[in-house]
């Protein structure tokens, strides 16, 4: 795929298949040709959402777009997804998207959506499918809004490094292997922790959910400091199980191989990462991702083990497919002892819970602070996808987390609450004073069927909510 920025003059003389024109609800159609209102009014076109309406003519075919009501923030990237959508379907190589009357920004905003919408994950097919297709974007002021695309552009790129980790197979995507992905990665700084290292350290939890599987655990750390010394220091952690079976806690077998993408809170951090080392923002941003693989074998970890943490606080493993707050709890001491961060955010596909609880439509989100919650739901409101719901902390939920043999459980005492229960567990590893929000997407890391500009499988939920939580949040 590739956007080339044209005039709208230039039209006649692209050797276009198709020429997409996108219309809001109620408005008239920028074309008085005959055929083409007697095709609209017999199609009963009226711009709705959705709508699409082909005119074929001798060289190309004319298609209209719905993009449904003007005043909608997300029509121009909804509009893109349906042109993505139908260019996929028609599998054609060359095409047109006029958008007259637009701003720069506007129709960026189209070629935004279009750009999610046409991405495909087919490394492993022996037929592709054509990624090649050129789309010309033709506007009243086409350098202008090149220039308006460029941010959309890394925000793009970074959702398609995610949404890549996460649709790797986990014979092809483990630690090592992720970390050769980050270290390819421009703008930033990599530093990478191997087992022996964090046995060192004394990163136990890490190395405990480890302990079964034949590749060996990775620390990765990825910054970006281009704030200066006034702005504040933002922590991201995710959560880097590469593939999760459950350990002894055996998972059932009937989609266990969805676990491949346990590890999306990790992908989410390194797109995001990606993304703003792209736009250049002023901010101070460290990205911590612990990564392993959950495996049951003969000196895997059990039910019933005390393992002492990094913090120092000891942990009963009383279930061993609770192993991804084990890991952020390493991650997250390591980070603030590290970072000294004045706002920490872990993304974690952690409970089937929450997906009970808020299904595939949003995220939970769970902080100590109203601040940070509120300014995060206004982040969440200004993407199309990447929506939050905030959920509670309470004394009650923490207090199921107490142990007869140790400081901690890794489990609820009881079968409730498991969502607010595991991320109590991680908000027992974050110190006094350090601003914290904990992101359950284990409803939203995957999709199994086409959504708006998400087709079909990993969706790289987390990149463009946290670039825009860091954008507008970093002074």
């Amino acid at each position: 795929m590739q956007f080339i920025f044209n005039a709208l003059n230039d039209l006649d003389e692209l050797p276009s298949e198709i020429i997409f024109i996108p219309v809001t609800e109620g408005e008239k159609v920028p074309d008085n040709r005959s055929v083409v209102q007697k095709t609209l009014a017999r199609e009963n076109f009226s711009g709705k959402e959705g709508e699409v309406c082909a005119v074929p003519f001798e060289d190309n075919t004319v298609v209209f777009i719905g993009c449904g009501n003007k005043e909608d923030d997300f029509a121009g990237q909804k509009a893109g997804s349906n042109i993505a959508s139908y260019i996929k379907r028609v599998k054609k190589e060359c095409v047109s998207v006029c958008l007259p009357t637009l701003s720069p920004n506007e129709v960026a905003s189209v070629a935004y959506g279009i750009g999610l919408g046409l991405y495909s994950f087919d490394v492993y097919k022996t037929e592709k499918e054509d990624k090649n297709v050129l789309v010309h974007i033709l506007s009243d002021n086409p350098t202008e809004t090149e220039k308006a695309f460029t941010p959309f552009a890394a925000l793009m790129d970074g959702i398609y490094e995610a949404r890549d980790l996460v649709s790797e197979p986990a014979n092809m995507m483990y630690p090592e292997e992720f970390v050769e992905v980050a270290k390819q990665l421009d703008g930033v700084t990599v530093s990478v922790m191997d087992e022996k290292e964090m046995e060192k350290r004394g990163m136990n939890l890490i190395l405990g959910v480890a302990e079964g599987a034949s590749h060996k655990p990775r620390l990765l750390t990825v910054s970006y400091m281009n704030g200066g010394k006034k702005r504040p220091t933002i922590a991201l952690v995710g959560k880097g199980v590469c593939f999760d079976s459950g350990g002894i806690s055996l998972k059932p077998s009937k989609g266990m191989e969805d676990m491949k993408y346990d590890m999306a809170g990790a992908a989410a951090v390194l797109g995001t990462m990606s993304a703003l080392a792209k736009t250049g923002i002023k901010a101070n941003v460290v990205g911590v991702m612990p990564l392993v693989e959950n495996m049951p074998s003969a000196t895997a970890q059990r039910p019933g083990d005390v393992i002492q943490s990094l913090s120092g606080k000891t942990v009963e493993v009383v279930n061993t497919d609770a192993e991804g707050r084990l890991i952020l709890a390493d991650a997250v001491t390591y980070a603030q002892e590290e970072f000294n961060p004045d706002i920490l955010i872990d993304l974690a596909t952690l409970t089937g819970a929450m997906k009970v609880a808020l299904g595939t439509e949003m995220a939970g989100l769970f902080s100590n602070c109203d601040e940070l919650a509120k300014q995060l739901e206004e982040a969440s409101q200004k993407t199309l996808n990447d929506r939050l719901w905030r959920m509670p902390l309470h004394k009650g939920y923490d207090k199921m987390l107490d142990s007869d043999i140790a400081d901690v459980s890794n489990m609820g005492s009881r079968p409730e609450a498991g969502s607010a229960v595991g991320a109590h567990f991680i908000g027992r590893f974050i110190e006094n004073g350090v601003r914290w929000a904990h992101l359950d997407i284990a409803g939203m890391a995957w999709t199994t069927r086409d959504k708006t500009c998400i087709p079909k499988g990993a969706t790289g939920f987390g990149v463009e909510l946290l670039t825009t939580f860091i954008k507008e949040n970093s002074k």
